[in-house]
């Protein structure tokens, strides 16, 4: 009878470790299903990175081509007005030069008047 009573409360206890091993098994299984709608939400979220990192490249490479292009355009306007300046400095120049002869021819007559 002992042997008996010793064997049911083994098969007791048995049981209890069976029942609690069944609810961490439960919420290991809930976990893992967390854990795999983490995953899936991670993975779209990277995909949607990488496309949005291949677009940002694409809009990048075409706005590096405008601005090249910009930037040729530019530096070919500065050497049109670096000519121009150039050129309006020698005509100042001989217009100052001008000035000047006539402002001697000037004082040379008004010195012959008086």
């Amino acid at each position: 009878m002992l042997v008996e009573i010793t064997i049911g409360i083994l098969m007791l206890a048995t049981c209890g470790y069976c029942i609690a091993l069944g609810r961490k098994l439960q919420s290991l299984r809930a976990g893992q299903v967390e854990l795999l709608a983490t995953i899936e939400r991670f993975d779209e979220a990277s995909r949607r990175a990488e496309k949005n990192l291949n677009a940002m490249q694409g809009a990048g490479a075409s706005l590096n081509g405008e601005l090249s292009v910009a930037t040729e355009k530019a530096n070919a306007l500065i050497d049109e007005l670096s000519v121009m300046v150039n050129a309006g400095d020698h005509i100042a120049g001989r217009i100052e030069g001008a000035v000047r002869e006539v402002r001697a021819i000037g004082a040379k007559s008004r010195r012959l008047a008086s």
